[in-house]
């Protein structure tokens, strides 16, 4: 017995062939074909610049702390939900913070520094200095402004971080 269709019919199935068609390839697209990903790698974790600063960094800062680059203003301090409601989260989830110390044993957050190159003086980054001075003062998480130079004097850059990170802050337990 042969199935006949009117045309209406072949017309209404060719649709709904071409529909499901269409709607497996946007599926494929969205939820990762097998074709190759846009990515590199960045090769370095901070600029060389930043690379000479760490590496004075890691002559001065003491044993019991660990150096953190590049860690995200939001995994440094918080805000409540209605904070982030009125777009103060949103200020903190994009900003990251040069170089972190925190304490090698609870990871108990020392000191925030940022290395303040050239870009620094112009007034959008200004006016994003105060902002994040005043967070994390707000916060109570101690911030070192470190001049972006050739070189550093580790003498002084260990005294610089002494004088800012207190022993009682790094008494603190994960939370």
């Amino acid at each position: 017995m042969l199935c006949r269709m009117s045309f209406g019919q072949m017309i209404a199935t060719a649709a709904a062939i071409f529909f499901v068609a269409l709607l497996v390839a946007l599926l494929v697209k969205l939820f990762g074909g097998r074709g190759p990903l846009p990515y590199f790698s960045q090769e370095f974790l901070v600029t060389r610049g930043e690379h000479v600063f760490y590496s004075a960094l890691r002559r001065a800062v003491p044993d019991h702390l660990i150096i953190c680059p590049k860690v995200r203003m939001c995994d440094l301090i918080g805000c409540s939900g209605e904070g982030w409601k009125a777009g103060y989260g949103a200020k903190i989830s994009q900003k990251h913070i040069d170089f972190t110390l925190a304490d090698a044993d609870t990871t108990a957050i020392a000191l925030a520094i940022e290395l303040d190159d050239r870009s620094h003086r112009r007034p959008d980054r200004i006016e994003r200095d105060e902002f994040v001075d005043r967070a994390f003062a707000t916060a109570g998480i101690p911030m070192l402004r470190v001049p972006a130079a050739p070189a550093y004097d580790v003498r002084t850059l260990r005294k610089q971080i002494a004088e800012l990170v207190e022993d009682t802050t790094l008494a603190g337990s994960p939370t």
